[in-house]
């Protein structure tokens, strides 16, 4: 016979309590009238699902090797106030780091320590007083280190309320980081879970609050193929437990895809999820999928660090995204509102005499900025509390709206247009064509799948042919009527590391860069698809093929040396444009550093992001010129900082004065000569993460508060 554990759920007062759902990991008891319950022994814990209105601070136990008919558990059990709405907070990816502190190329300390997670938990009452739980949806710690599980147990340990810990990929770390193309085509890390379950605990369970059960599994080791049916059987027993009537959600690290929706015994309310350190709020189904950014160091979309409220209020659930506080990040006091920035629409309420209009967008402004076509202004905006976005047209001269059109998800780029159609990418991946003139929609080419797509990039138009899309899926479309031309769905595997490469055209060509595979820049033919340059092979740990020319932004062409400039992280690099041949690369500061570099009479201008401008000589790449920038920004929003500084879009070349204006994340725009030194400043008061646009004698922009602004700059101060 089977051996069998056995034990007893109780009050504190000693009272059984019934019905309570106990598992080893796959199997799902409910506990009998006496509170007692029996399961064999299968995985390397018990644990308890802690019921709508109880807690307890020990949910599950670990198994003694060898255990069976004598082993008797106890789980005791405290009655605790969960009435409607019922708010917790979702955070993720807090990549708990125990290096010394000048490790990092990117930034002193660019990870979270112990104490920024202990400090942020402890004043929870005050930041956030409704927030009665937490959930941390992966990458709880950075290389899956013992010395960092300590450092996370510490920093959770005194929270003033209870903490739920997801893992992620780097939790099964500590043996290595060699890569891998999972069995559903995914570039992964390998990974052993071993010393997070001995650490931490249990890696898939589920708990209930206010009527919502909570539903936590390990999508690394599920995508890995090392426990997932295992997982799988359990999640049957467990949503059996809980009763088909019983709305839940479903917490993992990444965003669940068909390997996992498609598996689902039944719909869930929502997925929560971490892995792509974006900000991301989407339908599919009619289940909401949120992916939330990191919460100490700006994301891989450059979103600033934020943190969700999540209400429960019994039918339905309610976000509320924040910007993390200056004082979390440890950076000097700001002026700004910027609770909502590049989250929602809000006026931050610029008073600066160099606004000749200010137009507030339905949802917030990002780092895309705006097109500007003729007497026309065409803009997208984000709203991550639902899954919306809009685009919007206004008069170029006097910012009066001229039509409306809603998005099914966010907005993060610029609309292209193409005739008379303006063409939009959501966050979703799908793209619409809409009526220049009233923003009807003409067309819809619904995603290629919209839990892997994450459409960053701006679409690019050339005779009447638009290219977008990832290195996983490129896809060029008719302007037209949204007809797929060609698609290009084996220049990479899937991963996480979104693209913010729009490609640049020139002729027949279209080129584009990614990161991290593949591992250089790809030119195909614009009418076609086909390849132009020879195609990178992928090494057998893909990861290792990323470790070459990791390109981060959208090209500048140079047609007088017939030459792409590529923005990559530190670094910048010359292509010929013929063969795709570098010709020089230049290291610098600013890690990540998406945007497109200016050319001019003088060199070649880059934006070194969290350190200022940077001339190169054409033909050296020598350095020329270096400009320092310093300033009060609220945030950072270069990928993997936490220290906030302004620069974050590129410079524009006014070629009347011969100068570079650069918008800055402290409400400044700084003029510089083509000799690098400053010319004057315009202080707008509202922080500017998209680039300027020429607009006849004024400029145009959008701020992190969604604002348009029309901007007469003189000479500056």
């Amino acid at each position: 016979m089977p051996k069998i554990v056995t034990g007893r759920v109780i009050t504190a007062e000693g009272i059984p309590v019934p019905g309570i759902a106990v598992t080893n990991g796959r199997d799902v008891v409910a506990t009998g009238g006496d509170g007692s319950f029996s399961v064999e022994p299968f995985g390397p814990f018990i644990a308890v699902t802690r019921p709508t209105g109880w807690h307890t601070d020990h949910w599950f136990t670990r198994l003694p090797a060898g255990a069976g008919d004598s082993t008797e558990i106890t789980f005791e059990l405290h009655a605790t106030e969960q009435s409607l709405p019922y708010q917790f907070m979702h955070i993720t990816d807090t990549h708990i780091d125990m290096a010394a502190p000048d490790r990092w190329a990117f930034d002193k300390g660019r990870l979270t320590t112990p104490d920024q997670l202990k400090e942020f938990l402890l004043d929870l009452p005050q930041l956030s007083p409704a927030s009665r739980s937490v959930i941390v949806t992966g990458d709880l710690v950075d290389n899956g280190s013992p010395e960092e599980f300590a450092g996370l147990l510490d920093a959770v340990a005194d929270a003033p309320v209870p903490v739920n810990l997801v893992p992620g990929n780097h939790d099964h770390m500590h043996l290595g980081r060699s890569g891998r193309i999972s069995r559903n085509n995914y570039i992964v890390n390998d990974g052993n879970p071993e010393l997070y379950e001995e650490l931490v605990g249990p890696r898939w369970f589920s708990y209930d609050v206010a009527g919502l059960h909570v539903v936590v599994m390990d999508w690394h080791t599920h995508e890995l193929g090392l426990d997932h049916t295992v997982q799988e059987e359990w999640l049957r027993n467990d949503l059996a437990a809980a009763g088909d009537d019983t709305p839940y959600i479903l917490c993992m690290h990444d965003q669940p895809g068909h390997p996992v929706m498609d598996r689902l015994p039944r719909k869930p309310l929502a997925t929560f999820s971490g892995h792509w350190h974006t900000s991301r709020v989407v339908d599919i189904d009619g289940v909401l999928h949120v992916n939330s950014p990191t919460p100490f160091f700006a994301g891989l979309d450059y979103s600033p660090p934020m943190f969700r409220e999540v209400t429960w209020n019994g039918t339905g659930l309610q976000l509320n995204s924040r910007t993390m506080p200056a004082h979390y990040l440890h950076n000097p006091d700001h002026a700004f509102d910027v609770d909502k920035a590049t989250v929602a629409g809000y006026d931050a309420k610029s008073r600066s005499s160099l606004v000749r209009w200010r137009h507030q967008l339905a949802g917030a402004g990002h780092r895309a900025g705006l097109t500007l076509a003729g007497d026309r202004i065409f803009a997208g905006s984000q709203i991550e509390d639902r899954p919306a976005g809009t685009v919007e047209a206004l008069d170029a001269e006097s910012g009066r709206l001229l039509w409306s059109a809603a998005t099914g998800s966010a907005v993060k780029t610029r609309p292209v247009l193409a005739g008379g159609i303006v063409v939009v990418a959501e966050v979703s991946g799908a793209v619409a064509g809409l009526a220049a003139a009233t923003g009807e929609r003409l067309w819809t080419t619904p995603s290629t799948d919209p839990y892997r797509r994450f459409a960053w990039q701006s679409p690019v138009e050339s005779e009447g042919i638009v290219v977008l899309g990832d290195q996983s899926d490129l896809r060029a479309l008719d302007a037209a009527t949204g007809k797929v031309l060609w698609r290009r769905t084996d220049l990479s595997p899937h991963h996480n590391i979104v693209t913010h490469s729009s490609p640049a055209i020139v002729g027949s060509m279209v080129m584009v860069g990614f990161w991290p595979t593949p591992n250089s820049p790809i030119a195909v033919d614009l009418h076609t698809g086909e390849s132009i340059w020879p195609m990178p092979e992928l090494q057998d740990d893909p990861w290792d093929t990323a470790r070459n020319l990791r390109v981060t932004g959208t090209a500048a062409y140079d047609d007088g040396q017939d030459s792409f400039l590529v923005p990559a992280i530190c670094s910048t690099a010359k292509l010929d444009r013929k063969t795709g041949s570098v010709q020089w690369t230049v290291q610098h500061e600013g890690g990540y550093s998406p945007s497109t570099p200016v050319i001019t009479p003088a060199g070649y201008v880059v934006t070194v992001t969290g350190h200022g401008l940077r001339m190169l000589a054409k033909d050296t790449g020598g350095q020329l010129w270096d400009a320092t920038v310093d300033g009060l920004a609220p945030f950072p929003m270069t990928a993997y900082r936490m220290k906030a500084n302004p620069v974050m879009a590129a410079p524009v070349f006014e070629e009347s004065t011969e100068t570079l204006l650069l918008p800055g994340l402290d409400g400044v725009i700084r003029r510089f000569g083509l000799d690098g030194a400053p010319e004057g400043t315009y202080d707008v008061g509202v922080p500017l993460a998209a680039p300027l646009v020429a607009a006849g004698g004024s400029y145009l922009t959008v701020g992190v508060d969604g604002g348009l602004l029309a901007l007469d700059l003189g000479a500056g101060s």
